[in-house]
């Protein structure tokens, strides 16, 4: 994930010609630039989001959740979309028992 933040910041700089910074972080170093930890910080962000989003479909895929001999005995009746928008809101999924 590093690389990649480096290889966003490196270019980044370069567009703002930049060319000695962007060199520095190309070769592995300016981990303390602010564009490197920017880049850093919006990966992590975005993985996070990536995941709660992965979760919430792991959810909805599992057969479990949606069979049951009754219907309304199925989590999918009660859950009417919960995870989903859990996910979308930013919350975790073990949040939900508290809603």
């Amino acid at each position: 994930m590093l690389d990649q933040a480096r290889e966003l910041a490196a270019g980044f700089l370069t567009a703002r010609g930049r060319e000695a910074e962007a060199g520095i972080v190309r070769q592995g170093g300016g981990d303390d630039f602010p564009e490197v930890r920017l880049a850093l910080a919006f990966q992590q962000a975005n993985r996070a989001k990536l995941q709660r989003y992965e979760r919430a479909l792991h959810t909805y895929a599992d057969t479990s959740f949606w069979d049951a001999d009754v219907p309304e005995a199925a989590l999918a009746y009660h859950d009417q979309g919960a995870v989903a928008r859990a996910a979308l809101a930013g919350r975790e999924l073990f949040e939900l028992h508290r809603d």
